[in-house]
Parts: C-alpha cells; structure tokens; sequence
C-alpha cells in the first residue's frame, strides 16, 4: 500500500502535541512511501516551520491535530489561509472529535479533510489522496 508518487514526494508536516501521535502518524507515511517528514509540537511551532522552509524545503502538505495546548489545529489552519505563500497548502485534521460543531468549525476555518481517531492507515492515504485531488483541482495544476 503506497501513495501515488506525485504525493510521497511530498514534504509532509505532522502537527500534534503528542509524541506519540506525531510518530504514529509519521510512521504511517513512511509506511505510504513518504520520506520528507516533519513535525511540530503545536500550532504555533508547525507555522514557524512552514514560513522558515517556504524557500528551502518547503512544506506542502499539513496533517495536524484539532486540539493541542499551544496553538489547536484550527488556529494553525487560520494562519496558513492567511499567509499570501502559505495560503494554498493542503490540510487534514486528525482529531478524536467528531462532533458536527468542530467539524464545521474547521471546514470553515479551511481544512480540506477531517479523519477520526482511531483510523487505519489505508484511511489516512485515501484521505490523504483526496485532499490533493482536492487542492489539485482547485489550483487547476493537475498536480
């Protein structure tokens, strides 16, 4: 089970305020074919990192938590739709709610997915797919 080239290639950041979270999600991309991995602690920390690497490596793909002690999911999102360089990065968040409220909240806020915990990680890549099939289509790139 691997995602499809164009997506592996990608440079994945996992935002999440546990350790473990952030390695069992790393570990499934690795598991997808993913080799760029980066992460974050919080919110506030994963957007240092997407403006520090616009240039060099640039981020180009979030999978973050709804609800971290520095700076929740939907905060990080919000400032990413808000950075001009940053604006168009796809998002999934990965959360234990799956109350309709916080699923609007963050559709509005501009995640492009939501999955629940626990998940497998076959549903993580078709998620993962559909957000880029998503952002593709938006950006009309095809990439």
């Amino acid at each position: 089970m691997q995602l499809p080239d164009k997506i592996k290639s990608k440079h994945f950041l996992i935002c999440d305020d546990y350790e473990s979270m952030r390695t069992m999600i790393s570990d499934s991309l690795t598991q997808l074919g993913v080799v760029k991995i980066s992460t974050a602690k919080s919110g506030n920390e994963g957007f240092k990192i997407i403006e520090s690497q616009l240039k060099l490596d640039p981020v180009e793909f979030v999978i973050t938590d709804l609800m971290m002690e520095d700076g929740s999911g939907i905060d990080l999102v919000k400032l990413i739709r808000a950075d001009a360089q940053a604006k168009v990065l796809p998002v999934l968040m990965v959360t234990s709610k799956s109350e309709v409220s916080y699923v609007l909240e963050s559709i509005r806020a501009g995640v492009n997915n939501y999955i629940v915990k626990p998940w497998a990680t076959e549903d993580l890549m078709k998620r993962i797919i559909e957000v880029d099939e998503k952002v593709s289509k938006t950006l009309g790139s095809g990439t």
